[in-house]
């Protein structure tokens, strides 16, 4: 019996990895530069708190990325994208 709960929690978790990384931003040079491009396209003033905001983001992601951590490179790039679709 404890196989098999063992068994069907090592599936769960497998299958719930990839869902949960499929929400997040990659971590690369061509992500960054089109967060970067949509946080600097924020042109209108009543915005200027959430640009700032996705801009550390993104500068934030930038060091992430060279210091190679990837999942907080691609937190950093949501919440940047986040920011920028902020309402």
């Amino acid at each position: 019996m404890f196989k098999t709960i063992f068994a069907a929690t090592a599936i769960i978790a497998s299958l719930s990895a990839p869902a949960f990384a499929a929400g997040m931003m990659a971590c690369d040079d061509a992500s960054i530069m089109k967060t970067e491009e949509m946080a600097k396209g924020m042109t209108d003033p009543m915005k200027k708190d959430s640009m700032m905001m996705a801009m550390k983001e993104v500068d934030s992601a930038k060091m992430a990325m060279k210091d190679g951590k990837t999942a907080d490179c691609s937190m950093h790039l949501d919440n940047a994208m986040k920011a920028t679709e902020a309402k």
